[in-house]
């Protein structure tokens, strides 16, 4: 008797960054129907868009972002990230098993957020390095 449970999983890959729209929606809908083969249901699917890399990958320095997060049954994850090992397209992939209640529409408002307070934060410490730097005036 074999038990096979659905896992909740969250996986991000990285698209070189000229590949055309109908080539990127190939690997999505390739990505779709692996995780339909082991039974899996998308639970959500985002899409950051063109990013600078924190390091070149492949003489490349720009990638699209997609984020993929799903149910599906042991074995899903393997053959996902089968695929993207001979996909010359993939240039990074990363998956991680997430808690079953995991809310990626959450996660994300708080991203946003953080990233909304360390931008004014930046633009605070500029804002103050430009006063510094300004020849005070004498009265």
């Amino acid at each position: 008797m074999s038990y096979s449970t659905s896992n909740t999983y969250e996986t991000v890959y990285i698209l070189k960054s000229g590949l055309p729209e109908n080539e990127s929606a190939a690997i999505h809908q390739k990505v779709n129907s692996v995780i339909e083969k082991f039974e899996g249901k998308i639970l959500h699917r985002d899409d950051w868009g063109l990013t600078h890399l924190a390091y070149p990958i492949n003489d490349e320095t720009m990638g699209c972002y997609s984020v993929v997060v799903y149910k599906g049954k042991s074995g899903v994850v393997e053959e996902i990230e089968r695929h993207f090992k001979i996909l010359p397209e993939v240039i990074r992939f990363i998956t991680v098993q997430v808690p079953a209640n995991y809310d990626y529409t959450k996660i994300k408002k708080q991203m946003t957020l953080a990233e909304e307070e360390m931008k004014k934060n930046r633009e605070a410490k500029e804002q103050r390095k430009r006063a510094q730097s300004q020849p005070q005036q004498a009265y």
